[in-house]
């Protein structure tokens, strides 16, 4: 079967590993935040110039802009940074107290003094070209008395944003995880049935070759040809789940010769498989357990001929297989087959594993004598040129 591709997930918090942030990540992270520090300017320029208009004195619009911009925008320079600390060090019910004393706390407190610095600085040259100057002390030490609580309430916003965005990360990647654990899981349970189908497989055929070795060794070394044969195909298939119908009815042709050596006329073998049906993949080794129990039940229970039957059909946009013989006689109901036969119950639970709910297997007694498999598998078909049907008996 196909190993599960699963490398160790990479967790999505890798790229906030450094520190500082790469200047790509920095910029992208930078527009988002003048956009929204854009909208905080706007709205404090108005609401000053509506206090000015209700107090008669107005002043140039442009003007209460720039002031503004003076009072937050530095905040919009720190914000991509504060973004990506809260990330590094993201605060955690086990870590929150040391996390908040180092590095947010000290980040805050720098962040404030930084965006008084600008504001002072800013502030001084404007007003030395278009007002009554101010020095970036007073204008700083201002910025400071009424604008840094707001500023650590800002601070606290971006950092619960990245504590936020953290926590989902680690929430996909836990999830992410627990598939990749489920698909192994499950890769490992359908590597085991298959395992449970391979010896029994072998070991039915070879006691199929004892009885035949002394009383016709021709036949006996036919049929041990047609095992290694068999054996190579199960070799070459065991690296993947599926295999085209095609293939898999080639592998039922050689194990019906090792039967017919057995039975001779006795057994008459018959494929019905429209052309369309035969690049759909089914499971390996899928159609091989139910011929065999259809033999063992069958012809090789109770006298006479047998005729064992396959049919493959597109139905409903996927593929629909029977497995129908004639001399079989079902003395026990369904429920108690699937879980005493290992055929049954192991086809059963591979369709489960390969498709879960979308994938069905009945089994049933024919009207008057005989029974009937009954398979349906959701399936994309794959493209074949000029497809012929396969109608084939062996008797």
């Amino acid at each position: 079967m196909n190993p599960v591709q699963t490398s160790e997930p990479v967790s999505t918090n890798a790229m906030w590993h450094q520190w500082p942030p790469p200047l790509g990540l920095y910029t992208r992270l930078l527009a988002v935040s003048l956009i929204c520090w854009s909208s905080v300017v706007v709205l404090e320029s108005g609401v000053v110039l509506v206090q000015d208009m209700a107090r008669g004195y107005v002043l140039y619009p442009f003007h209460y802009f720039i002031w503004a911009a003076f009072n937050w925008y530095g905040w919009a320079l720190f914000t991509p940074l504060i973004y990506a600390l809260a990330r590094r060090f993201p605060i955690s019910r086990t870590n929150w107290a040391q996390r908040i004393l180092f590095p947010h706390l000290l980040a805050c407190c720098s962040c404030v003094a930084m965006q008084a610095a600008l504001r002072g600085i800013a502030g001084s040259i404007y007003t030395k070209h278009h007002e009554i100057y101010a020095s970036p002390f007073a204008l700083a030490g201002e910025s400071i008395a009424r604008r840094a609580l707001p500023g650590v309430f800002a601070y606290c916003v971006v950092v619960a944003v990245g504590a936020f965005a953290h926590l989902r990360d680690e929430v996909r990647l836990r999830e992410l995880q627990q598939a990749q654990l489920e698909m192994r899981l499950a890769s490992a349970e359908l590597e085991r049935l298959r395992m449970q189908i391979h010896p029994h497989f072998l070991f039915n055929t070879l006691q199929a070759a004892i009885t035949l070795v002394q009383d016709d060794p021709q036949s006996a070394e036919d049929v041990l040809l047609r095992l290694s044969q068999l054996l190579r195909i199960t070799l070459d298939q065991m690296d993947t789940n599926e295999v085209p119908l095609a293939r898999e009815l080639e592998f039922l042709d050689l194990y019906v010769g090792i039967q017919r050596q057995r039975f001779g006329d006795r057994l008459t073998f018959e494929i019905h498989a429209d052309p369309v049906t035969l690049d759909y993949l089914v499971p390996p080794l899928l159609l091989q357990p139910l011929v065999e129990n259809a033999v063992r039940h069958g012809i090789g229970k109770h006298k006479g001929e047998d005729t064992i039957e396959v049919f493959a059909r597109e139905q409903g946009g996927g593929l629909q297989l029977e497995v129908w013989n004639t001399n079989s006689v079902v003395e026990d109901s369904s429920e108690n087959l699937f879980q005493r036969g290992v055929g049954l119950r192991n086809t059963k639970a591979r369709l489960k594993q390969l498709y879960g709910n979308n994938a069905s297997l009945i089994f049933r007694a024919l009207a008057r004598r005989g029974a009937a498999v009954l398979i349906a598998i959701p399936h994309l078909q794959h493209q074949q040129a000029n497809p012929q049907p396969v109608t084939k008996t062996v008797a």
